[in-house]
């Protein structure tokens, strides 16, 4: 970790109205190239008095093995890339912002192929830890990944493998034996349809600052679509968010989900 995001940690613990906690870790492997990937969130123990746009940054170590005749080092570079936290909440964003993240760190070691895996690992990792904690509760999440290059990679097979320790299956699937690839579609699936029809467009008022999704200000008596739970959002955010997951963005509250 750099001495800047130390000394920023610092500072937020000794906040007592925030928590820090380590998500758990797991790793995922293609063609010899290991993503090791694991997790720091600082959540908010009161309400601001404003929204307050949540920190979010990706810290990557590259690995580079090398061999000599008689012993293999491991050449390291750090990279700390901060995101706008509005990046993961829209998929096709986020994608694209995890496939330039990769490029940047490991695009001349490994095949075009086995970068977009790993950047599919990553992305699968930081939609399980998002979707745990609403935007109102966020002060900061933080990524670390260390990317392990091996001396000769092997040959893409254009599969990945998830090594997924103890305490990160119990935390993330309620310690099912059989950790697989179905698992990672346990996750939050799509509002229905009806579901989405059925929300009604609100006008806006002065105590509705801003979207929460994609963090611009709303305009005083302007439209915007609502949820059962009373909070507003743009309408193109927030169909676009419940395409992918049923729940409200700010308290989880959640629409029945498609068949």
């Amino acid at each position: 970790m750099d001495p800047a995001t130390s000394a920023n940690s610092r500072r937020i613990n000794a906040d007592a109205s925030v928590s820090s906690r380590e998500i758990p870790g797991w790793a995922a492997d293609t063609a010899g190239v290991t993503l090791r990937i694991n997790a720091r969130v600082v959540t908010r123990l009161l309400q601001p008095h404003q929204d307050i746009e949540p920190q979010f940054i990706s810290h990557f170590c590259r690995q580079t093995l090398s061999s000599s005749s008689n012993h293999v080092t491991a050449e390291c570079a750090h990279f700390t890339i901060p995101q706008p936290y509005c990046h993961i909440s829209h998929r096709p964003t986020w994608e694209e912002q995890t496939e330039q993240m990769f490029f940047h760190v490991v695009a001349n070691h490994v095949s075009p192929a086995d970068l977009d895996l790993l950047a599919q690992a990553f992305r699968r990792y930081t939609y399980t830890v998002f979707d745990r904690f609403p935007i109102t509760e966020l002060v900061s999440m933080e990524f670390f990944s260390i990317i392990e290059i091996p001396v000769t990679p092997s040959a893409s097979t254009g599969r990945l493998r998830y090594l997924i320790p103890r305490e990160a299956n119990e935390y993330f699937f309620g310690g099912d034996q059989d950790i697989n690839f179905v698992q990672f579609n346990k996750g939050p699936r799509p509002a229905s349809t009806a579901a989405v029809v059925g929300l009604q467009m609100v006008t806006t008022t002065a105590e509705d600052t801003s979207c929460s999704i994609c963090l611009d200000d709303f305009e005083v008596m302007t439209q915007a679509l609502a949820m059962p739970c009373g909070h507003s959002f743009h309408e193109g955010c927030l169909k676009e968010w419940l395409r992918r997951r049923n729940s409200c963005p700010l308290c989880r509250f959640s629409l029945p989900t498609t068949e």
